[in-house]
This record gives structure tokens, C-alpha cells and sequence, in this order.
């Protein structure tokens, strides 16, 4: 839609230089008008076109859910799952070979974004106040599983290495369920 509108602005101010160009007239002819009038409509469209295309602010209920997504996703699927599978199974949870440092050294590069999230949601007004309680928790599992992590490297199929998840869980559900909720209001 954009391309065919740039291409009409063109064809128009081509008409406009044209009549400009060759001076058959003082007054403006009704095509000159014409052209002037596509002009501006083309102009408006371009303006708005970038005016809708400029980024709004996230809602808190979307950076909420944006930020549930990175626990579900980026901690829990690409992190923890596959280190507990990797322990018990020596794969991945899809049954693959896993790098367990690459897949450590990941983990660590999403706690530094886990922690941008902390600040943000420390911020958040009393509305949230239930949201803040619930993710304080899970953060701090987190914190706590990652530590171990660094601290005490699992090994392949180690059935005696203890990464107990099930906090983690429970105070990751519970924190989507906060989220969810709130998009409902």
C-alpha cells in the first residue's frame, strides 16, 4: 500500500514539474489542481503511514506477559528443562545432544535480562502489588537454581545431582496465572 502511494506522489509531483517547468500558464490549470490535490492526499497518507509506524508504549499487562514468555521460553524451556533432562538422560529434553556449558553460559546471558525485569517489576504501583509478591518468589528460585548451576556443574546422565525444580514451577505458574488475570480486567 505504502509503495503504490509513493509511486502516485511521484507521478503527481512529476505532473506538478512538468506544468511548472513549461510555464504555459500564470493560473494554475485544473490538472496543476488536480496534481497539487493528489500531492497533499499522498503527503497525509505518508504522515499517518509514519505515525502509525512509530513504536507505542507497551501496556503493563504486555510487558507482563512479554515478560512471562521469557520464563516459560527462554529460563524454563531452553534452561532448566533441557539442564534436568540433561542430568537424568544425558540429551535434551527432545532427546538431542546438549552443550551443557553453551547451554549454562545462555542461561547466565538471559539473567542478565532477568534482572532488567527485576528492576521493572520492583517499579510497578500498588495495583500490581500481588504480580510483585509472586514474581519476588520466582526470582528468587531462579537466582537460586542458576547459582547451583554455576556452582555445581550437572554431568550427563547423573542421577544423583539434585536439581529440584519444582518451586520454580509452581511460582512460574502462578506468576502467568497473575498475568492472565490481569489481561482479563
Amino acid at each position: 500500500m505504502f509503495n503504490r502511494n509513493k509511486s502516485v506522489f511521484l507521478i503527481g509531483m512529476a505532473v506538478v514539474m512538468l506544468f511548472v517547468s513549461s510555464g504555459c500558464a500564470k493560473e494554475k490549470t485544473d490538472e496543476e489542481k488536480l496534481a497539487e490535490a493528489i500531492q497533499k492526499s499522498i503527503a497525509n497518507s505518508a504522515n499517518k503511514a509514519d505515525a502509525s509506524a512509530k513504536k507505542e508504549e507497551p501496556t503493563v499487562e504486555s510487558k507482563l506477559a512479554e515478560i512471562s514468555n521469557f520464563i516459560t521460553g527462554t529460563i524454563w524451556n531452553e534452561g532448566f528443562v533441557d539442564i534436568s533432562w540433561y542430568k537424568s538422560d544425558g540429551t535434551s529434553s527432545t532427546g538431542k545432544e546438549l552443550d551443557i556449558d553453551f547451554t549454562i553460559d545462555r542461561l547466565g546471558k538471559a539473567m542478565e535480562k532477568k534482572a532488567e525485569y527485576d528492576a521493572y517489576i520492583k517499579g510497578l504501583d500498588a495495583k500490581y502489588d500481588n504480580v510483585k509478591q509472586v514474581w519476588s518468589k520466582l526470582s528468587g528460585e531462579t537466582d537460586n537454581l542458576y547459582k547451583q548451576l554455576k556452582e555445581n556443574k550437572p554431568q550427563a546422565k547423573d542421577k544423583s545431582y539434585k536439581f529440584n525444580t519444582g518451586l520454580f514451577e509452581q511460582y512460574s505458574k502462578a506468576f502467568k496465572d497473575d498475568v492472565q488475570a490481569l489481561k482479563k480486567k
